[in-house]
């Protein structure tokens, strides 16, 4: 099953595994109050935001895809729950040198980008809350239902041809943003018994 793992949690090894998920999930929160205080950003002044939202959400995405990368040859057959680490990271870090090399551009392809990273991290999670489940972890229906509504909000803004696609990008993000939030604080709280 997948909470299980070869080493110990009493060991020296089960700490080190324990505090590098616990930073992967801190990484996590802190990627979605950027993502919040972008949207904020993007709604209050989205002209003047495009700018400033594509230089930092490129250099967040590409930190993101090398947090995963490295995670996952730290944890690669430790804990199976990693094994999507890889590929995120790699489409992380392509996604950030996008939003950099493009900035001028920015604007006309913003919706698809992040709702692509979105529904991307919806489906992420959805996956995630079936090991919650499998690991007899009550907040699995939670963090199910606050993915379902992360993939459905990364098509909408993906697909949507609305005149204010700006504003919504905002919105979905800040939505995104809090999603991701409480199912990493659940995560973290969780982590004892995902590691037993």
């Amino acid at each position: 099953m997948w909470v299980k793992t070869k080493i110990g949690d009493n060991g020296k090894g089960g700490k080190a595994m324990k505090e590098m998920i616990k930073r992967t999930a801190v990484v996590s929160i802190i990627t979605s109050l950027i993502f919040a205080v972008l949207g904020i950003v993007m709604i209050t002044n989205p002209e003047a935001a495009i700018e400033i939202v594509a230089a930092v959400l490129g250099i967040t995405v590409i930190v993101i895809g090398a947090e995963k990368i490295i995670s996952y040859f730290v944890m690669k057959g430790n804990q199976d729950f990693f094994n999507y680490e890889l590929i995120y990271g790699i489409i992380a870090i392509l996604f950030g040198i996008l939003i950099m090399t493009h900035s001028n551009t920015f604007a006309s392809i913003v919706r698809i980008i992040i709702g692509i990273w979105i529904a991307y991290a919806g489906l992420m999670k959805i996956n995630l809350s079936f090991k919650l489940k499998s690991a007899n972890i009550s907040a699995w229906a939670v963090v199910l239902i606050l993915s379902i509504i992360s993939l459905l909000a990364g098509i909408l803004v993906m697909f949507s041809n609305t005149s204010s696609i700006v504003i919504l990008t905002a919105v979905v993000m800040i939505i995104y943003a809090i999603a991701d939030i409480i199912d990493e604080i659940i995560f973290i709280n969780n982590v004892d018994k995902i590691l037993e």
